[in-house]
């Protein structure tokens, strides 16, 4: 079940009354969209938060080991993942607004809702993959699927650019 599903599932008594009413169903439809977004955004920001709070704790041991050349690979581990969450958090939102230039339809909305599920899924694999990284013992190898997973999510947001600004429909070039 995708979130919108879920979003309409919970909908309170006066929500349920509200949406019937000729008008209100369309402003409504755009705020469940707004809000559905926003939660999806939130829950993979949260999920790179907890590897960068982990990453912290692990480049602490590895400073305790005096292991620099480990630290140092932590540490612009550590500078991407910041990179990614600036991105992700400043990133556009699943929607257009009245007077926007370029208009995001249902059919690139449903195309961005996919891009970020996969993201969502990409960043639980993300915590997963940390999680093993932070109990084996100190090593950068463990660092490339972690890159490859940040890179995953990276690329999926960026493919979400290109629904959202029209450029794979021609138009917002």
């Amino acid at each position: 079940m995708d979130i919108k599903e879920r979003a309409r599932e919970q909908l309170n008594w006066l929500e349920k009354i509200l949406h019937r009413m000729p008008g209100f169903k369309g402003y409504f439809a755009r705020e469940l969209r707004r809000d559905s977004d926003r939660l999806q955004r939130e829950f993979i920001l949260r999920q790179q938060r907890k590897v960068k709070t982990g990453m912290n704790k692990v480049i602490q041991a590895a400073a305790r080991a005096k292991d620099f050349d480990l630290l140092r690979d932590y540490d612009l581990f550590v500078r991407e993942l910041d990179k990614s969450i600036g991105a992700l958090r400043y990133a556009d939102q699943g929607y257009s607004g009245f007077f926007d230039l370029v208009k995001i339809r249902e059919p690139e909305l449903d195309k961005v809702y996919e891009q970020d599920a996969l993201a969502m899924e990409a960043a639980e694999a993300l915590v997963a993959e940390f999680k093993k990284l932070a109990a084996a013992p100190l090593d950068p190898s463990g660092l490339a699927s972690l890159r490859e997973g940040l890179a995953q999510i990276d690329d999926l947001f960026e493919k979400r650019t290109v629904l959202l600004k029209g450029y794979e429909r021609g138009e917002g070039q």
